[in-house]
């Protein structure tokens, strides 16, 4: 059994702390999200929501059914135990597992009405916020916040020294985006990788709502950047192929989960990141880097799209574009030969005939 107790709040060096401590196999530990005091008075310890959705994959991975001391989202409570539970024990071949918790409220908190997304600085992110500056968006539905989570997509390579300096990096690059775009940036340090230690691709989205759960104050309506177009999802090793379905399970009487561009393919995506000026000086789409390295796996699907879209020039001073070029036809020749095998391979090679590009 996974038993997590009531979160606490607490302060440490000018940060607001909100942790939990849980047990397991006669094992202590806490887990904690840590932000700025600016938005620590929206922290949510009434609930214990975060600390569930946050340690589900510790339970998954050890078989534990998990017993929570403290009150849960009734909504958040069936979803989980009726629907995503179940739907993720079958993708994984896992165990299914039970959450327990006598303490239920459909009741929703105190809620400051915030619109919230996520900003890397990537395609998914920046096709997020351009689309929802429409006006054709609902003035309830406009983003307001931005959020930058440290829940261990900076931690997937690469010394602990190497990893902090990437996080403050892109901190700092998504810091200045949202300054131009006229939002605060609510920015979450978390210990949740050094608990999980699984990898990131396969429970994202988990991790990443756990850490927007803890702001059910601030939040009422939250968008997570679609992954995968959803027409061509396939339940993969990705979590991302399958957030249309879990998305809405993990909303709560609070605050509502969307996936944000699932309808569009990844070349539709770039174009309209193409059409947004503000990608010109801060699309960040390297694994490595925060100035563009021009040749890892991402930024050579990137720069091919924006080539073939006629676009590619405009980010010369976010990407090394001379490192692309080199093996530009290489490249080429390897979307021609894997098409068949690659969902984005295959949109990327229609795209080029459509256009007549090769």
């Amino acid at each position: 059994m996974l038993t997590i107790y009531q979160p606490e709040k607490i302060t440490i060096n000018g940060k607001v702390r909100l942790q939990a401590t849980f047990e397991m196999e006669g094992i202590e530990d806490v887990l904690w999200y840590e932000t700025s005091e600016n938005f620590g008075g929206f922290m949510t310890r009434e609930r214990v929501d975060a600390f569930l959705v946050g340690l589900l994959w510790l339970a998954l991975k050890k078989g534990e059914n998990i017993l929570v001391k403290g009150m849960v989202s009734e909504k958040l409570y069936y979803g989980l135990n009726h629907h995503l539970i179940p739907l993720i024990a079958q993708i994984y071949k896992y165990k299914p597992i039970h959450v327990l918790c006598d303490t239920l409220d459909s009741n929703p908190l105190t809620n400051e009405g915030a619109v919230g997304t996520g900003l890397s600085c990537g395609i998914d992110s920046l096709c997020t916020v351009y689309e929802h500056l429409d006006k054709a968006v609902p003035e309830k539905h406009k983003i307001t916040h931005l959020t930058f989570f440290n829940t261990g997509s900076n931690e997937m390579m690469g010394s602990k020294k190497w990893q902090e300096k990437l996080f403050q990096d892109r901190v700092a690059w998504s810091k200045a985006c949202a300054k131009e775009l006229g939002m605060d940036l609510i920015v979450v340090d978390s210990n949740i990788n050094d608990i999980l230690k699984m990898s990131f691709v396969k429970t994202h989205t988990l991790r990443n709502i756990s850490a927007l759960l803890v702001f059910q104050k601030l939040f009422h309506v939250y968008y997570y950047s679609a992954g995968y177009q959803t027409l061509n999802a396939k339940f993969n090793k990705d979590s991302a192929s399958y957030d249309v379905i879990s998305l809405p399970l993990l909303s709560t009487e609070n605050v509502t989960f969307y996936s944000a561009g699932s309808n569009y393919s990844r070349i539709e995506k770039t174009k309209m990141v193409s059409e947004f000026e503000l990608s010109y000086h801060y699309l960040n789409v390297c694994l490595f880097k925060v100035k563009n390295c021009g040749r890892c796996l991402k930024c050579k699907r990137t720069l091919l799209t924006l080539d073939i879209l006629g676009s590619i020039e405009k980010y010369r001073n976010v990407f090394n574009l001379d490192a692309f070029y080199k093996i530009k036809d290489s490249y080429i020749k390897e979307v021609i030969e894997s098409r068949d095998k690659d969902i984005l391979f295959k949109d990327i090679y229609e795209e080029m005939v459509r256009r007549d590009y090769l």
